[in-house]
């Protein structure tokens, strides 16, 4: 099962490279609550994501995004399971 976790992991941060952004699962995303920012800080990381989304293509992440879904969903199954973890 380590593998598989491996697997998710590195596709995450794959993610993070493309998009500057954590993944987080859709229904997570509507449960966030929303926090107030500074001005500042929301203007330098509206600028900062926009550099990021400019040089990742939306297929590139709509690609890796699919990926770690189905991984996650492997993983889920496997623990599920009570799969034994391997070190």
């Amino acid at each position: 099962m380590t593998a598989q976790v491996n697997i998710l992991l590195a596709l995450k941060k794959q993610y993070k490279e493309l998009t500057g952004e954590e993944f987080v699962p859709a229904q997570q995303q509507s449960k966030k609550p929303d926090t107030a920012r500074k001005t500042t800080e929301k203007s330098s990381a509206a600028e900062t994501a926009k550099t990021i989304e400019a040089a990742a293509s939306d297929a590139d992440v709509k690609c890796v995004k699919e990926q770690i879904e189905a991984q996650g969903q492997k993983v889920r199954e496997m623990k599920s399971t009570g799969a034994a973890k391997v070190t």
